[in-house]
C-alpha cells in the first residue's frame, strides 16, 4: 500500500529522478517522506530532485534467495547508501561483482522499472 507521499517518490523514480521533500520552513531535506518535518515540525515542503551520487555506508551479500524471484540473482549485494545530498537509501548494487563492493565505494543511483538501485559511479 502506498500513500500520496510514496506515490510521488515512486513517480519521480520511474522518471529517472531521485526526489525528496525539502522543508519550506527550515530547509531540512528529509527521508522518508512525511507529513511533518522531523526537525521543526512544519507541514510545509516541496519535492526537490537531487544528484544521484553517494557512497556505500554499509552492505551485505546475499548468497541465498529468500524469495524464489531472486534465485537467478544470487549472489547479490544490498547496500545502505549515503547520498551526497544527505539522505540514506537501501538498494541493490548492480553491475559490480559482490567481492568488489567496499564501504566508501562511490556509487550512483540507476533506475530499473521504477526501482532505485546503485551502480559504480562514473
Amino acid at each position: 500500500m502506498t500513500d500520496d507521499l510514496d506515490e510521488t517518490f515512486l513517480a519521480e523514480a520511474a522518471a529517472g529522478r531521485l526526489s525528496f521533500q525539502r522543508c519550506g520552513a527550515c530547509g531540512h531535506l528529509r527521508w522518508p517522506a512525511g507529513a511533518l518535518c522531523p526537525e521543526c515540525w512544519s507541514p510545509s515542503f516541496a519535492w526537490e530532485a537531487v544528484e544521484h551520487g553517494g557512497s556505500v555506508w554499509s552492505f551485505g551479500v546475499y548468497d541465498r534467495a529468500f524469495d524464489p524471484a531472486f534465485e537467478d540473482k544470487v549472489p547479490y549485494v544490498v547496500a545502505l547508501v549515503e547520498l551526497d545530498a544527505g539522505p540514506r537509501l537501501i538498494g541493490n548494487v548492480v553491475g559490480v561483482a559482490p567481492e568488489d563492493v567496499i564501504v566508501g565505494m562511490r556509487v550512483a543511483a540507476v533506475f530499473d522499472d521504477g526501482l532505485v538501485q546503485f551502480g559504480r559511479a562514473p
